[in-house]
């Protein structure tokens, strides 16, 4: 049974990394990341981390949507959308009434067209990454 965690430690942080083949970055580093990111969400399939996003920002009218990854057991199975959902949910539900926020993201190579499915705009005349605003009316 897959489980969403709000929070996830810096140890399931660093399986996912690894298991996507990004570069290691060492255990107390990825805490102090942990600890300043504005959202962090997990999927977990019993106990094992499956996948994971971030969202780190100003908490205000700025957001960078990080650290979508999923482990490749577990990839095209929904859950890397899931992930991005969630996050922007509980983003829009911390705005205040009128507020609006720019989450934006820069994918790794080939997967611009997985933001672009998740809601996601890109106008490569405003800028190389991919944005989406938010709004609480």
């Amino acid at each position: 049974m897959i489980r969403v965690k709000y929070e996830i430690t810096a140890e399931d942080f660093f399986k996912m990394r690894r298991s996507v083949g990004w570069r290691d970055i060492g255990i107390t580093q990825l805490k102090k990341a942990l600890d300043n990111t504005m959202i962090t969400l997990g999927l977990y399939d019993d106990h094992k981390i499956i996948a994971m996003g971030r969202l780190v920002g100003d908490f205000s009218c700025k957001g960078m949507l990080t650290d979508i990854i999923v482990d490749p057991k577990y990839q095209r199975k929904g859950y890397g959308k899931q992930i991005v959902s969630e996050i922007l949910t509980l983003c829009k539900s911390r705005l205040d009434q009128g507020d609006k926020i720019c989450i934006e993201a820069n994918p790794t190579a080939g997967n611009r067209l997985f933001y672009i499915h998740c809601g996601f705009e890109y106008d490569p005349k405003k800028q190389e990454g991919v944005f989406l605003w938010i709004e609480n009316v």
